[in-house]
């Protein structure tokens, strides 16, 4: 039964703003505090008991309402959104609240700083804030009675056959829902191992690449094998004739940013059909081209379908905290990877996964892409401008595409030069730190939230890192 919360059970410890009050009230609702249904206090009513203005607390409502987790309603208040609960103990958080930065106050949940350069988060302040509210309101209407391990969102399933066929060139997609991409990759190496038996499987990855990879295959005690990555992708020379695994992502390698080229896709597509073998495609920043053409996923290619399994995710495209995924496995396969997921339970939860469908159903994630797009592109023109003017010397590797450029450093300590920058304010990410066996130095820098002013700064900090680490070896113009 629905209750009427108390705002005193809101406020957990000093609530200095909006992020604090929206971070209490999701552990609130993760911890049983506050359940579906409850109704909270007014806005006022919270704010005169928490000591903060009226307009800090409606801006942590907006952004509460705007991520799902409660609903207002005319004549009825502002409520917990149904599902909220199962979505905050599945970890969903909010995107994080436009306010002033608090030095006193820390809250890593809600947002890196435009300073902190790491891959892997996008600016989720380019969402159309309105889109997304009445995607989640759409979504939190319908959820009664829904059940997301029996019955995984329909709404998003079929709004995904629509987005992967305009924006990756993929037919009839009929996708899997999983609450990360490395769920997905883990299932499928289950289903393939299984598909093996007393047999050892192999799974062969470029190096550097993206480390979530080889954790889920060690995890599941597969033989890794790494292989250093070429500007024109897997050369299948080197994979052999047993089957095996392929681990890729061939729109832009990540984190070098290369893009296979059209002659090894087709040749590592049919090498996986000669031997019988698993291509594993990330397509985890798919949808974002600049200064190339975009190519059709590898899975579209002919007789792919059978060998290639494809995984997206919304991580990129939107904010990590959504944890939505999705696979479409090649069909031998796809019985075994239903079993996986009912097995671990690792699909999305249900709001967040209805209200993005209901986002892309709505058209707005099409306009949404566009617009990201273009802001990107010109992120990323004006850092590469920067450093060319700042530290010529410097060569930015892989296509225009994405959310993360490389800088390579031939002959420097990448990790020294990390740590020179972290005191500088900057926090970056080694290009040798994603490596195994193959460690190239440079580094890896998202410029996702990067505005002009701070890519200037940035490449005036990096020249300045550079003079007083001392001349790199053998770098080439760029």
């Amino acid at each position: 039964m629905a209750r009427t919360a108390d705002s005193a059970s809101l406020v957990l410890g000093e609530i200095a703003g909006a992020s604090d009050l929206v971070r209490v009230i999701v552990e609130r609702i993760a911890g049983g505090a506050l359940a579906d249904g409850d109704r909270l206090p007014s806005t006022r009513a919270v704010a005169e008991q928490a000591g903060i203005s009226r307009g800090t607390v409606v801006r942590a409502f907006d952004e509460l309402a705007a991520a799902g987790f409660i609903v207002s309603r005319h004549g009825s208040g502002t409520r917990i959104s149904d599902g909220a609960a199962v979505a905050a103990r599945a970890g969903a958080r909010t995107r994080g609240v436009d306010e002033a930065p608090s030095e006193s106050v820390a809250a890593p949940r809600q947002g890196r700083s435009p300073r902190d350069l790491r891959p892997g988060i996008p600016d989720a302040a380019l969402i159309d804030e309105r889109a997304w509210r009445r995607a989640v309101r759409a979504a939190a209407g319908g959820m009664a009675g829904v059940n997301p391990w029996e019955e995984p969102s329909p709404v998003l399933i079929a709004a995904l056959a629509g987005h992967l066929r305009r924006h990756r060139g993929i037919a009839d997609a009929q996708p899997l829902l999983f609450d990360s991409s490395r769920s997905a990759i883990a299932a499928l190496y289950a289903a393939f191992v299984e598909a093996s038996p007393g047999r050892t499987v192999v799974v062969h990855m470029e190096d550097p690449g993206y480390r979530g990879a080889p954790l889920m295959a060690r995890d599941q005690a597969l033989d890794v094998r790494f292989h250093a990555a070429d500007p024109d992708g897997f050369s299948v020379a080197a994979l052999g004739d047993e089957p095996a695994v392929v681990f890729t992502t061939p729109a832009h390698q990540y984190p070098l940013g290369h893009r296979m080229s059209v002659e090894r896709r087709v040749a590592l597509v049919e090498w996986a059909a000669r031997t019988g073998s698993l291509v594993i495609e990330d397509d985890y920043d798919g949808e974002f081209r600049y200064g190339v053409a975009p190519l059709p996923a590898l899975v579209t290619i002919p007789g792919a379908a059978d060998h290639v399994a494809y995984v997206g995710t919304s991580s990129k495209s939107l904010a990590p905290d959504l944890r939505v995924a999705w696979c479409l496995p090649p069909a031998a396969l796809r019985r075994p990877v239903e079993r996986w997921l009912a097995v671990h339970r690792r699909g999305p939860s249900a709001l967040p996964a209805d209200a993005l469908g209901e986002f892309i159903a709505a058209g707005a994630m099409d306009r949404h892409l566009a617009r990201a797009a273009r802001v990107y592109s010109d992120r990323r023109s004006r850092l590469v401008v920067a450093l060319r003017r700042e530290c010529p010397e410097l060569v930015v590797t892989g296509v225009e595409a994405g959310l993360h450029l490389c800088v390579l450093l031939p002959g420097r300590d990448d990790e020294a030069v990390v740590r020179a920058l972290d005191a500088a304010g900057w926090r970056t990410r080694s290009l040798s730190s994603q490596a195994v066996a193959h460690q190239v130095p440079g580094l890896v820098l998202s410029y996702a939230r990067l505005g002009a002013r701070d890519a200037d700064a940035f490449a005036v900090a990096l020249r300045r890192v550079l003079g007083a680490t001392g001349a790199s070896a053998g770098a080439a113009p760029a």
